[in-house]
């Protein structure tokens, strides 16, 4: 592993709308631009706090949902220079819910053809990770699924 960057381990889930909680929830709206060809992506996340700005190099890591991630935050300014890529660009909310030691990520997804409820958790082990039952109903674990990733659901849900 480079001298920057950490070990993200994550697992995610597909669920149905009726099973996000509807309390307790912290909210963030999140715009992504994916820059095909590479494993880059700058970021903008805006809460009632404010918005920050991130860069971030994710590759994906030998164990299933583990990947190599390196992120730089950045100002507005730095932000906006960087907007001006050709970069596929989503937006998702993101309703966050302490449970036990770790955080359940809802992300929802919209486009005028469909939504979409992905649930995320990360986690600080390998171990921890493996052995995590998720406490709600779930469609299908989309761990694995490549069609999943932030680059392929930024191409699914592009917006403007």
């Amino acid at each position: 592993m480079e001298k920057y960057s950490l070990v993200e381990r994550e697992r995610k889930f597909v669920i149905h709308s009726d099973h996000v909680p509807n309390t307790n929830l912290s909210v963030r709206v999140i715009t992504d631009h994916y820059l095909p060809g590479t494993s880059i992506r700058f970021r903008a996340v805006s809460s009632d706090s404010g918005t920050i700005y991130k860069l971030t190099k994710k590759v994906p890591m030998q164990f299933n949902g583990e990947a190599q991630i390196t992120t730089i935050y950045l100002t507005e300014h730095e932000y906006l220079i960087l907007n001006k890529f050709d970069a596929i660009k989503v937006n998702k909310t993101r309703y966050t819910l302490p449970y036990e030691s770790l955080v359940i990520g809802f992300d929802y997804y919209s486009s005028p053809k469909e939504e979409l409820w992905i649930a995320e958790v990360e986690f600080s082990s390998y171990e921890e990770m493996k052995d995590f039952l998720m406490p709600i109903p779930v469609l299908e674990e989309v761990t694995s699924n490549g069609l999943f990733n932030g680059f392929e659901l930024a191409k699914r849900f592009y917006c403007q």
